[in-house]
């Protein structure tokens, strides 16, 4: 008799990765469990039978997702159609709040639900957290703001921890080995790390370029710039082509690029989280369109918001602690000058340093992934009522 199955729901590169982790854990625990559903090819490589590919469906600013919105709902509908089709025993959610949190609306009560990264609550008006929580869905949150957060609205929530900590301690080589492999000489080593969506790469990727071409000729410093997924090469290779400034571009591998670097400059989000685990210091960069902005300062974010930073490492601890380059700030100069403080001031250095280990604590003991698994199953062998069948 086939094992009980679970339809997962991951969009964009960073939700087919965590679902490719969680899937493998859960199946470490439970052999005989079927999965499919929406997501990528690290879904895929890890057993699910991937039946719609979402690796690609993200978008960053309200003001683009409004105008994709016909797009969306035919994607919705999809996924709609999809679960209903296969009648899961389990519904898993992970990350992809636009669409996820629609689907939670849907099936939550219908169908056993979790939510591994359930939608982002800081920094947001209204009552997000306390919508979430009308739903009988269990969030595996994995950070200790969020899990707060949720548990105050009432809503069924645990503190997983976060997977960059794993990852970051489980990283194969060391820093000075990856270095050795690249030939990288006794100049610094700048990591670019300009995010895993085509339209970050491409509002992005320019200015990051700009200041490596300042800080070449400066100090003599190399570059290496990982792509967070294929499909992105030939945005990045333009990109490199046009600046005219040595990069070598690597297929994945962004935790070595980050072990090996002095410094990275970092697309806001995930990326952060993990170069805080490694322990390299970082310049954070955001761009958002003119729109998206005056929607999200008009009707998102609260306006005293960014006292205490906007990324991640600067909210866990409560101050900001890493340099935040956001819109017209998000210049070659402005990166280039920021990268060149924390090359040579030791005393900023050794401060961000200290600030991001205290954040690696902060994310919770090893074991995040292995403890969302537990959780997952935990749902599914509570034989919650569904009535999807």
């Amino acid at each position: 008799m086939a094992g009980p199955h679970i339809c997962i729901v991951a969009g964009e590169v960073s939700g087919d990765h965590q679902g490719g982790l969680l899937v493998a854990a859960l199946r470490r625990l439970r052999p005989g469990l079927r999965f499919s559903g929406a997501g990528g090819p690290e879904m895929a490589a890890a057993g699910v039978d991937v039946e719609v590919d979402s690796g690609r469906w993200g978008v960053i600013g309200y003001a683009e997702a409004y105008a994709r919105l016909p797009v969306f709902a035919a994607r919705f509908w999809m996924l709609t159609r999809l679960i209903e089709r296969l009648r899961p025993d389990l519904l898993l959610l992970i990350d992809f709040p636009g669409m996820n949190r629609e689907l939670v609306r849907r099936f939550a009560g219908r169908i056993p639900t979790v939510y591994f990264f359930p939608p982002q609550t800081y920094g947001r008006r209204g009552r997000s957290a306390a919508r979430m929580a009308r739903h009988p869905v269990r969030l595996l949150a994995v950070l200790p703001f969020e899990a707060d957060a949720y548990r105050r609205a009432g809503a069924d929530v645990r503190f997983v921890g976060h997977p960059a900590v794993d990852a970051a301690a489980n990283t194969a080589v060391s820093g000075e080995t990856v270095r050795k492999e690249w030939s990288v000489g006794g100049g610094p080593l700048v990591g670019l790390l300009p995010g895993s969506r085509g339209q970050e790469v491409r509002t992005l990727l320019p200015p990051m370029l700009d200041a490596a071409r300042r800080l070449r000729g400066g100090r003599g410093a190399q570059f290496v710039l990982p792509l967070a997924a294929p499909h992105l090469g030939a945005d990045v290779g333009r990109a490199v082509a046009a600046a005219g400034v040595p990069v070598r571009v690597l297929g994945g591998r962004a935790l070595d690029v980050m072990a090996a670097s002095d410094v990275v400059v970092v697309a806001s989000g995930t990326a952060t989280v993990e170069a805080a685990c490694v322990g390299v210091p970082m310049v954070v960069v955001y761009r958002l369109s003119r729109l998206t902005e005056w929607i999200a300062r008009r009707f998102v974010i609260p306006p005293d918001l960014g006292r205490h930073g906007y990324s991640i490492p600067s909210i866990v601890l409560g101050r900001p602690i890493v340099p935040e380059l956001i819109q017209d700030a998000v210049s070659g100069p402005r990166i280039s000058a920021e990268v060149e403080r924390l090359l040579t001031d030791s005393a900023a250095r050794r401060q961000m340093l200290a600030d991001l280990a205290e954040v690696r604590r902060r994310l919770g003991a090893p074991g995040a992934v292995e403890r969302a698994a537990e959780e997952v199953l935990a749902r599914l062998d509570s034989r919650a009522a569904g009535t999807l069948r």
